[in-house]
């Protein structure tokens, strides 16, 4: 399997999508700290009560070898410092959410790296995205990454990929139709009419939950995943009827 994108700026991978927003993380650099934002990457950034509940996720960061230290998040106005100065790593169970559709128990992970890509993580994260190779993504050359739900691989997961000009344009179109009268924003069914834009690209996870990705152009790239599962239970005193699951990947690409 096989995906390829040509002068993009930002990468998107998801299944399934269900959430309009979902928790994103910027890699630090010796004089930026890290940050995590709540919203729709890149063009909104919560504040107040969603920056505040995310405080109650876990932090890492992750060293150029590998090594990955707990971090303790500060609030600012639209997000969270995370005081790291390399790769960070978030997971984040977020709740029951029940604002559209039956119940959903709502699981975030996020990675974010500046340089090289670590194949571990510092726990079984719910869902997430492992890279099989030490170093960085390189142009033109293909780079394969293993999707693992509580460990496992996960495959025959359908996968799309766009750029943040296409997100946003869909994004955009999406505001346009609600004001008219149209609310498609939360339709997961129809491509195009959710979160997913009609001309995104798309892939399937193998057996061993890989998939390829062959980047031709530089800059900061995303993979969005987001896997829904019929799987009722209670969280906190709340009853749910099925649990979404959401991973993010941030890396660039030189």
């Amino acid at each position: 399997m096989h995906t390829t994108l040509f002068s993009t700026t930002l990468l998107v991978l998801t299944v399934a999508s269900l959430q309009a927003h979902w928790p994103w993380l910027e890699p630090g650099t010796a004089a930026d700290p890290a940050r995590a934002y709540f919203g729709v990457y890149p063009a909104e950034r919560m504040s107040g009560a969603q920056v505040n509940a995310m405080k109650s996720a876990r932090f890492w960061s992750v060293d150029a070898k590998g090594a990955f230290q707990p971090l303790s998040p500060q609030a600012e106005s639209n997000g969270l410092n995370l005081g790291a100065h390399e790769g960070v790593v978030m997971s984040y169970p977020f709740g029951v959410y029940a604002g559209h559709g039956p119940a959903s128990l709502i699981i975030f992970s996020a990675k974010a790296f500046r340089g090289k890509l670590t194949t571990s993580s510092p726990e079984v994260l719910p869902l997430d995205i492992l890279p099989l190779s030490n170093g960085t993504v390189q142009r033109g050359r293909p780079s394969t990454f293993r999707l693992l739900r509580k460990g496992k691989p996960l495959a025959a997961t359908t996968v799309f990929a766009y750029t943040a000009e296409q997100g946003e344009a869909h994004a955009a179109a999406l505001k346009a139709a609600k004001a008219a009268g149209h609310d498609h924003a939360h339709d997961a069914k129809k491509e195009g009419s959710g979160e997913v834009p009609s001309n995104a690209l798309k892939a399937t996870t193998n057996s061993q939950g890989e998939f390829t990705l062959t980047v031709l152009g530089p800059g900061a790239y995303q993979m969005h995943v987001t896997v829904r599962e019929a799987t009722p239970g209670t969280h906190n005193g709340k009853p749910y009827e099925t649990v979404t699951l959401v991973s993010t990947f941030r890396f660039d690409v030189p």
